[in-house]
């Protein structure tokens, strides 16, 4: 059964999955940090429980204004954080190069934390590296957000595919590990082919307590949409807290249509969330989901 619903932060820093054009143009317009928690506002009145976000500057911002300005409703929330924000390390390397990007990564995780990068060093435990690039990316957040809120910390699904394309399958196991133990938070990945996420965590007797993926009627962005619901009720039913998102297929279908296809796995699925700019929207959104999933 649904647990919660999620206000998602796709509308709030300018990316679309639908077209690179109509993200481009979304940024030129991007709203205010008012009108963002506006939306947010707004979205809690119509039932909403959590945000999920990804390390993009902006949701900072917004993070911090809602601190500032609404903390009984930054108090209110659960949050799922997406990290890392891939977008800004490729323009990072289109701009330096990638072995420019690697030294800078580097030298700052070695400010951050020396005696870390020593140890790993030391051991040759390269994936600690990896732990400690994620804590570096989060921490900021975890400062500001309250602590008992924060519910996981799930890998960007650019990371979770070379993962899984690689066969990290110990870097998979240090980062929960890290994210678990040092972080003290629920450990989750992203993804966009969950049925060979599937078969990678079977194949390596391996569990993850939240996995995020699309879930519409069309099977957009799902890879074949019968084996990723096969999938999504068998991680379901091992323990797996199912987070549903694109869920309108990027505004292909409604979102009449789009609750009529998740009433059908709603007792396989933890959580949906839904994006939009619009405070009236969110409300409304909200209470229609909340109506037909919880």
């Amino acid at each position: 059964m649904v647990r919660e619903i999620l206000l998602g932060d796709n509308p709030f820093i300018g990316v679309s999955h639908l077209a690179q054009e109509k993200a481009r143009e979304e940024k030129k317009n991007l709203p205010t940090v008012r009108s963002r928690a506006a939306v947010i506002e707004a979205a809690v009145e119509g039932g909403v429980t959590g945000f999920t976000f990804s390390t993009h500057a902006l949701n900072y911002e917004l993070l911090q204004y809602m601190l500032d300005n609404h903390p009984v409703t930054l108090q209110a929330l659960n949050y799922y954080i997406l990290t890392p924000y891939a977008q800004s390390y490729v323009r990072q390397a289109n701009l330096f190069g990638t072995a420019g990007l690697a030294k800078s990564l580097l030298r700052d995780i070695v400010l951050e934390n020396p005696a870390g990068v020593l140890s790993a060093l030391f051991t040759l435990d390269f994936d600690k590296i990896a732990g400690l690039f994620i804590s570096r990316e989060a921490r900021p957040y975890l400062k500001i957000l309250p602590k008992e809120r924060v519910k996981a910390i799930l890998l960007h699904e650019v990371l979770t595919e070379l993962i899984i394309a690689f066969d990290l399958a110990d870097l998979l196991q240090e980062l929960k590990k890290y994210i678990e133990t040092r972080l003290g938070v629920g450990f989750g990945v992203e993804t966009r082919n969950i049925h060979r996420l599937r078969s990678f965590l079977d194949e390596h007797s391996l569990s993850v307590e939240y996995v995020m993926t699309p879930l519409n009627p069309l099977g957009y962005q799902m890879g074949v949409r019968e084996e990723a619901e096969d999938s999504v009720k068998a991680l379901s039913s091992r323990g797996a807290k199912i987070i549903a998102v694109n869920i309108l297929a990027s505004g292909a279908c409604t979102l009449e249509e789009s609750t009529a296809y998740l009433s059908r796995l709603k007792q396989y699925i933890y959580a949906v969330a839904f994006g939009t700019s619009k405070p009236d929207r969110a409300k409304a959104n909200a209470q229609h989901l909340r109506s037909h999933l919880e």
